[in-house]
């Protein structure tokens, strides 16, 4: 027996599987949308987090205090996950910079590319910032 020799029952049988079809993308999406608003409040509270450092030169405390902040986000998407590690990262260097310059005794006291390094990580710690409102835009 062939499908052939029953065009009714072909019919009904496509019919179903574009049925499942529909609901199987019905189905993800609304499980994307779920994951999409649950990413969206992790996004604004990872952009308003690293708010602080979108402009001028920070001392390490401002730098802690934003590590401490994206630190404390339970991040359930991946993405944004690996981004805060690496933007944590990046913090933790910047932090250790800016207190080796602020604790110097003199201007003069500072190590050679001190000012380098900072320049180099707040350049990194913006461009995270850059690709994360990227990610995070709808």
């Amino acid at each position: 027996m062939t499908l052939r020799a029953f065009p009714a029952l072909r019919s009904a049988r496509a019919r179903g599987a574009r049925l499942a079809s529909v609901a199987l993308a019905a189905a993800c999406f609304a499980g994307v949308a779920g994951c999409n608003e649950e990413r969206k409040q992790e996004c604004d509270k990872f952009l308003s987090a690293m708010a602080p450092l979108k402009e001028g030169t920070p001392n390490a405390d401002a730098v802690d205090r934003v590590s401490a902040q994206v630190s404390a986000i339970g991040f359930q998407d991946q993405p944004l996950r690996e981004y805060a590690k690496n933007y944590r990262q990046t913090l933790s260097v910047l932090s250790a910079t800016l207190k080796l310059k602020e604790g110097a005794a003199s201007p003069d006291a500072v190590p050679d590319g001190t000012e380098g390094v900072i320049k180099k990580n707040l350049t990194e710690a913006r461009t995270d910032d850059a690709d994360i409102a990227r990610y995070c835009a709808p």
